[in-house]
């Protein structure tokens, strides 16, 4: 029950704090909100398809991988409120309502009042730049006219602290996403509703073109990159097969397999060619050595001037038939061509050498016979063809070694020629599959660039913003409530955590809680100028309350010693002390006041070695003599300067310990009090509060002067008395 009386007693004392600053900071606010300008809000709606949109690229809904939407919606919220997109918002914001905002009248773009404003606040300079005709001209000339320095109104538009343009200002759009569908709700809320109208308007034109430049700039880097390199390849790919066209023109290049199959073939059919002329060859030449081994006159035949003339025709006829029938083909068709006619020819001449040959050979050999007794004609005919068949084989044999040479020839050109085009057709392919593979991711980025085309052209705007003709509703009430309540709270918590820390005295509950003591009694001190006048009152009243309560602690014996003591000078002894005299007197007892003033000295050694009263205290004349006083009160020096022998204490009847209600109590005067109760053994040593305000005194004293119905209502309550009735 005490310390609910302390909570409310405490609420009491603080009752103007509590009820005057949170009415004051209430009535400001009140005040202040309705000077505000009132605010105006307008919302879009914006369809963005990353949930169910058509994807190209798989020909159908895209996979509800819910992190990738969740990304792609979150990036599409910051491209929404990034710095970038605002400050261009910002800037066509500006640029417009320059252009188009009337001083004198509302219109579309602004308010006439935010109009005035602007223009007041805009540099000459800058107003110069605008073309009331067209905005577009005016927001090219801002936009060269901004630079980086913290001079230039337009740079300092987007970052000073202007309520319509800057970045603070247009970070106060809130986008968020209409639970887990495709849509996002845009909404801005500011204090002119054309500014709002068109800001949003303007938001929903910048943030596509943002998304589209950010989507876009992906694939077409890649797509650049892409285009590019194919072209280089293409063109190396070009190269390398003129180069290859080139080197099989230089080589004579048709066909190089086949042309190396025919050079094969060509040297198989030169083989076996030479087999056999080799055979007819050495065949001739090893009969014509057996037929002039048995003729011996038919050597005389090769020193025939005419013979060896014909014999040399015949040879070379041979040998020109032989160099134009060279690996002729025989399946080739029989077609009339030069050289053919001009073998034919050489063929026809080599028949009538042959038959002149002959001719001469026989008139030669006429009447001529071997030893054998054989026909010399019919042998030397067998000699003729021996001779005739020798040099046709000796004329191919020179062909055939011509023949050698050029295929020889031939194989030294191809040889090289097959690992060279191998090289050349490996590069070719190498560029080939590398051309296609680049133009396979080509297409790729192209076709993922279509799907973002797809997927950007289903930004929509659903609900286009419009323009707000009525305010949001005030919420002056509400916070003005939140004012006086938070002002309330925060003077309670004030004066709670001050109550919890201070160390005054200041009451009875206070000081028996801080000090550990009882409280006897309180006394007056300076009131307020209207009670002033009650003084006097007041300190009877406290007077007549602590005699009354002093005579319950007398022994049966007299005189009975009240020790008056102070921890400290200044907390009045000395008035208390004659207060309680004068009272005592009045009720017709014999009080004798002992004061360490005038009637002993605190620092003889009477006073610190006695036992009684009577060992340092003498009677005076004038003063009542201390065997027949009923009541000695005994002041003493404050216990700082000067400890109380312990045998006085506990022969008193009571040890008054006198403290000051409005002083901080320190750790040495709780040292001083406890030691003072320990020396006093069964003595009570009881506290007194002295210059205590009146609700303090009124605990002891009961209600004070005056006494009016307001002030007896007020300590009905103090006293919870809330439904008490007066008679």
């Amino acid at each position: 029950m005490n310390y609910l009386t302390y909570i409310f007693r405490f609420l009491y004392r603080i009752r103007y704090w509590l009820i005057l600053c949170p009415l004051l900071v209430a009535l400001i606010v009140y005040v202040k909100l309705g000077s505000a300008p009132r605010k105006y809000s307008s919302t879009s709606t914006i369809y963005t398809g990353i949930v169910s949109g058509y994807d190209i690229e798989s020909g159908q809904g895209q996979k509800q991988d819910w992190n990738i939407i969740n990304n792609a919606v979150d990036n599409l919220i910051n491209i929404i409120t990034s710095q970038t997109t605002l400050k261009n918002v910002s800037m066509q914001l500006y640029a417009q309502d320059l252009s188009y905002g009337q001083p004198d009248r509302d219109n579309s773009y602004m308010t006439a009042r935010s109009y005035r404003i602007l223009e007041n606040k805009t540099p000459q300079e800058v107003l110069d730049l605008v073309d009331r005709t067209d905005d577009s001209v005016t927001l090219a000339n801002l936009w060269r006219y901004e630079q980086r320095d913290r001079e230039n109104h337009v740079y300092g538009m987007f970052l000073w602290n202007h309520r319509h343009y800057s970045y603070d200002a247009l970070r106060k759009i809130k986008v968020k996403r209409l639970g887990s569908s495709d849509m996002l709700e845009v909404s801005y809320t500011n204090d002119d509703p054309g500014i709002v109208y068109n800001t949003l308007l303007l938001l929903n034109q910048e943030f596509v073109r943002q998304y589209r430049d950010l989507r876009f700039g992906e694939t077409n880097d890649v797509i650049a990159y892409f285009e590019k390199e194919l072209a280089r390849v293409n063109k190396e790919l070009h190269d390398q097969e003129d180069s290859l066209t080139q080197y099989n023109v230089a080589n004579h290049i048709i066909h190089y397999d086949e042309q190396t199959r025919h050079i094969a073939a060509l040297t198989r059919d030169y083989e076996l060619k030479l087999q056999d002329i080799l055979l007819d060859y050495n065949s001739s030449r090893q009969q014509i050595e057996t037929i002039e081994k048995k003729i011996e006159p038919l050597k005389t035949f090769r020193n025939n001037a005419l013979f060896l003339q014909k014999l040399h025709e015949i040879s070379d006829r041979h040998y020109q038939i032989a160099a134009a029938e060279a690996f002729q083909s025989d399946s080739l068709p029989k077609v009339q061509t030069p050289g053919r006619a001009q073998t034919h020819r050489l063929k026809f001449e080599l028949d009538s050498l042959s038959r002149d040959l002959q001719q001469i050979t026989a008139d030669i050999a006429l009447q001529q016979y071997t030893k054998e007794g054989l026909s010399t004609p019919s042998m030397i005919s067998e000699w003729l063809n021996a001779v005739l068949l020798f040099e046709q084989s000796s004329a191919k044999l020179e062909v055939m070694k011509a023949q050698k040479e050029k295929l020889d020839r031939q194989y030294e050109l191809f040889s090289p020629i097959g690992s060279t085009l191998n090289r050349k057709e490996r590069n070719i392919q190498f560029l080939k599959e590398n051309y296609l593979s680049i133009l396979h991711a080509l297409n790729s980025a192209r076709l993922k660039q279509k799907s973002l085309q797809m997927s950007s052209a289903t930004l929509k705007i659903i609900n286009p913003p419009v323009l707000p003709l009525s305010p949001e509703p005030s919420k002056r009430k509400l916070m003005v409530v939140t004012a006086f309540l938070g002002t309330l709270f925060f003077i309670l918590g004030f004066f709670i955590l001050l109550e919890l820390l201070d160390r005054t005295l200041r009451d009875k509950i206070r000081t028996e809680r801080i000090t550990g003591g009882r409280v006897l009694g309180a006394f007056p001190g300076a009131g307020t100028l209207r009670a002033r006048r009650y003084t006097r009152t007041y300190q009877q009243a406290a007077a007549r309350y602590l005699s009354n309560a002093v005579l319950n602690y007398f022994r049966p014996e007299s005189p009975n010693v009240i020790n008056v003591l102070s921890t400290e000078p200044g907390d009045g002894k000395s008035l208390i002390t004659e207060q309680l005299a004068a009272h005592m007197r009045e009720t017709g007892l014999a009080v004798r006041v002992v004061s360490w003033n005038r009637d002993f000295n605190p620092d003889s050694k009477e006073f610190l070695l006695a036992h009684r009263l009577g060992d340092f205290a003498r009677d005076r004349s004038g003063d009542t003599p201390l065997a027949d006083a009923d009541v000695v009160l005994v002041e003493y020096p404050p216990l700082a300067r000067c400890s109380v022998p312990k045998e006085l204490l506990r022969s008193a009847a009571l040890n008054l310990m006198v403290v000051r209600a409005n002083r901080v109590w320190k750790d040495t005067d709780q040292t001083l009090f406890d030691k003072t109760v320990a020396l006093s053994d069964e003595t009570p040593v009881m506290l007194y509060l002295n210059k205590a305000r009146r609700e303090v005194v009124e605990t002891f004293t009961g209600l004070l002067p005056p006494y009016s119905r307001l002030r007896k209502l007020g300590y009905r309550f103090y006293q919870f008395g809330f439904t008490s009735v007066d008679r």
